[in-house]
């Protein structure tokens, strides 16, 4: 079974921003080869509740945190505006998952002095579920136009 975190991977690297150096957790520890910049490092914050007043609901809804490390403070700041220019409002099918949703939450930054990269971290709100098994999968989401809405 394909975990939606496995789809979330591959949604961020048809993004094309770095490549296919995108992670989940964590990014590569020793003694693995050296990094190249930038990259993306991407989890779960947490679940929201799956429920209402009025009873369940047929979403999924999780917060995720996608961290864009880079040498450089200006690629890494454009990187994380392309991101959010193409997740925030992001709706549709994509290989085995609906994407109900995907929010932009916030975003802050640090500089980090060990290993002297800029990182970028961004908080989106995904609600999606998954397409049953019947249901032939789209490959492309749908990128809504600004003043379309569903």
């Amino acid at each position: 079974m394909i975990i939606f975190e496995q789809t979330l991977r591959d949604l961020l690297i048809s993004t094309n921003l770095v490549s296919n150096r995108v992670f989940l957790a964590r990014a590569p520890q020793k003694p693995a080869q050296p990094l190249v910049t930038p990259y993306m490092v991407f989890f779960m914050v947490g679940p929201l509740p799956v429920q209402t007043h009025t009873g369940p609901l047929n979403q999924v809804q999780r917060d995720y945190q996608v961290s864009i490390f880079d040498d450089s403070q200006s690629r890494a700041l454009a990187i994380g505006d392309s991101l959010r220019g193409f997740l925030d409002t992001l709706h549709g099918d994509y290989e085995s998952v609906h994407i109900g949703s995907c929010l932009y939450m916030l975003q802050t930054w640090t500089w980090e002095q060990e290993t002297q990269l800029m990182q970028v971290i961004q908080e989106y709100r995904i609600m999606h579920n998954y397409l049953p098994a019947v249901t032939k999968a789209v490959k492309t989401a749908v990128r809504p136009e600004r003043t379309k809405r569903i």
